[in-house]
């Protein structure tokens, strides 16, 4: 068995797939084995995919046809024999003690998850992000608060394979629907503080389209679902934060960058004024920058002038991050 099975679930993703995979072959941990599953590209991927394969013995790969990242993240499970499963976006990369030092830490403290720190990188900059960045009373609840995606972080293949979990399939947002819930199933969860994943942001990624896409809608089915894992299992304050923070303040600033898209806010407004009418006392919520809260309010609010004021703000700012 390896210490740890790494899936890749590629697309498209040819200029920049030797960078990721050099990142992994150089890992100064060499128990591992790295699982390639080509997504239906139609560029030089699976060239590149297939000279990697016949050069290390290590590497597992497959070819489909494109069905999106959560079958393909799924199939990397079925496919893996692993200690430890961790996933890589194919145009990300990491540092190369970054499985060594998850892999001891998880054993030394007997964990099922272990997560680190990520680098968030644009096309000008490199900013250190923190994956823990909700602070709680015990690890497992800043976990559940916390970064919903599955890189940047080890997970014993246990907790997919007994528990028959996998990602939610034909979604976006599949790995907000069952990261978070993970927790339930584990018996210790561990928090390497160090930026070792570097996750490269691009302007074309689904959540940054200039375009609509319909599918941003599937936010409201997966925080249902997300709800209904958490219902009467003692996590009240932490579902009702999940609400504010990915519904309320994620989902909103994503639907105000599109025309057309008033409905939407409304319903996410008449959702939380719903489930969660005294949101503005979430203890969590009550922790966070005083900017955080602000934008919360105006999207409640839901006054032209305010939005309007918001959408060039954060215009301007995308625009630093991505310049030259």
């Amino acid at each position: 068995m390896y210490k740890i099975s790494v899936v890749i679930p590629i697309f498209n993703s040819e200029k920049y797939l030797h960078k990721c995979l050099d990142s992994i072959i150089n890992q100064t941990l060499n128990d591992i084995e790295i699982i390639l599953i080509d997504d239906g590209s139609t560029d030089n991927s699976m060239n590149i995919i297939e000279q990697y394969g016949k050069k290390y013995s290590n590497i597992k790969y497959k070819s489909k046809k494109n069905e999106g990242q959560a079958i393909a993240r799924n199939l990397g499970i079925e496919m893996s024999s692993g200690e430890f499963i961790s996933f890589v976006d194919s145009d990300d990369y990491i540092e190369k003690t970054m499985f060594e030092k998850l892999y001891l830490k998880a054993i030394g403290e007997n964990a099922d998850i272990v997560i680190c720190d990520y680098i968030e990188e644009f096309k000008n900059k490199k900013i250190p992000r923190k994956s823990l960045y909700v602070d709680s009373d015990n690890l497992q609840k800043r976990y559940i608060l916390s970064v919903a995606g599955p890189c940047s972080k080890i997970i014993k293949s246990d907790l997919f394979k007994q528990n028959n979990i996998r990602f939610l399939e034909n979604s976006i947002y599949e790995d907000l629907a069952i990261i978070p819930a993970l927790a339930l199933y584990t018996n210790k969860i561990a928090y390497y503080e160090e930026a070792l994943y570097y996750y490269v942001v691009r302007q074309n990624s689904t959540m940054q389209q200039v375009k609509y896409n319909k599918k941003l809608e599937a936010i409201f089915n997966v925080m249902e679902y997300v709800y209904k894992q958490f219902e009467e299992k003692g996590y009240d304050d932490e579902i009702e934060f999940l609400y504010i923070n990915h519904l309320l303040y994620a989902g909103c600033g994503r639907f105000l960058r599109y025309k057309g898209t008033e409905d939407l806010i409304c319903k996410i407004i008449n959702i939380i004024n719903s489930k969660y009418p005294n949101w503005k006392n979430n203890k969590y919520f009550q922790k966070q920058t005083t900017a955080y809260k602000l934008i919360c309010n105006i999207f409640m609010r839901n006054k032209s002038f305010e939005l309007n004021m918001y959408k060039l703000f954060r215009k301007i700012k995308n625009r630093k991050n991505y310049s030259f």
